[in-house]
């Protein structure tokens, strides 16, 4: 079930800490991820799985994922708060002006072939604009028994947000976070979002076509401005090696300073970077 795993907890996290922290969770149709953080921001857990069939239905994972959550003791601690999320490539941006909220389905007619879906929105007020989705039915159904009160939440919005900040620094920004054969690719003109979508790729010559599609879209020089990464890429991966061909200055996102990652965890675990999304989920 997993190809890519990470597992780093720390030794002080233990059922008399745990109903101090929260478990922050991204279930998602390729992989899932959960972080535990106590009350100071310091980072107690990180854990994350990829899929082996990323882009299989989710009544047929679903139970896999279910086993593979399981089987952690992270998850069976007594957290004090459980704070979870979804993610698929099923979203679209609206404008305020052009938002119905009774007819969420209506933006994806064009989108996805017909079938049951759970709709939700998500305000992204900097941008003065909807973030809408479309859960299939059994991560929906899913999600719910995890999260039983909660409503569903697209980990993207976030996400999108931390970009926002990040965006502070520079006249465009193209941001990428390279998901298990899912990328995530968002450009900004200052902290004005022109550009968010989602792509499947095979390997790193389809990944390399997504990127620069947004850079060709917005006349975006890619010998000018940097390309930012954020999630499961390193400089040693072939992935990597083929955008750095075409783009020659790339850079490593740093998380949003929400959490505090201790500094042993990265010698065991990934790069910070890699924890971006899970770290902008706070920013919602």
């Amino acid at each position: 079930m997993n190809q890519h795993t990470v597992d780093w907890i720390d030794s002080r996290l233990t059922g008399e800490v745990a109903p101090a922290c929260t478990l922050w969770v991204i279930v998602g149709a390729d992989s899932a991820a959960y972080a535990a953080v106590d009350a100071r921001g310091e980072v107690l857990a990180a854990v994350q799985r990829d899929y082996s069939e990323p882009n299989a239905p989710f009544w047929r994972i679903g139970p896999h994922v279910q086993r593979m959550l399981e089987s952690s003791p992270v998850w069976h601690l007594p957290f004090g708060q459980r704070q979870g999320f979804v993610f698929h490539p099923n979203t679209t941006l609206v404008p305020r002006r052009l938002f119905q909220h009774g007819d969420l389905s209506g933006y994806f007619r064009l989108l996805l072939e017909p079938d049951d879906y759970a709709y939700t929105c998500e305000e992204l007020t900097p941008w003065d604009a909807y973030l809408v989705s479309a859960t299939d039915r059994a991560q929906a159904r899913f999600f719910q028994a995890l999260f039983p009160r909660a409503r569903l939440r697209h980990s993207a919005a976030p996400w999108l947000l931390a970009a926002r900040q990040l965006a502070t620094r520079q006249e465009h920004t193209v941001l990428a976070n390279v998901r298990h054969r899912i990328v995530q690719i968002a450009v900004l003109e200052r902290q004005n979002l022109l550009f968010y979508n989602t792509f499947t790729f095979a390997d790193g010559q389809d990944l390399l076509y997504y990127v620069l599609l947004a850079y060709h879209q917005f006349r975006l020089s890619p010998e000018q401005v940097p390309l930012w990464l954020t999630g499961a890429i390193v400089p040693e991966s072939e992935l990597y090696r083929k955008l750095y061909a075409y783009v020659r200055d790339i850079r490593f996102a740093e998380p949003p300073a929400i959490w505090r990652l201790p500094r042993e965890a990265t010698g065991v675990a990934l790069p910070p970077h890699c924890y971006f999304e899970l770290m902008s989920l706070p920013a919602r």
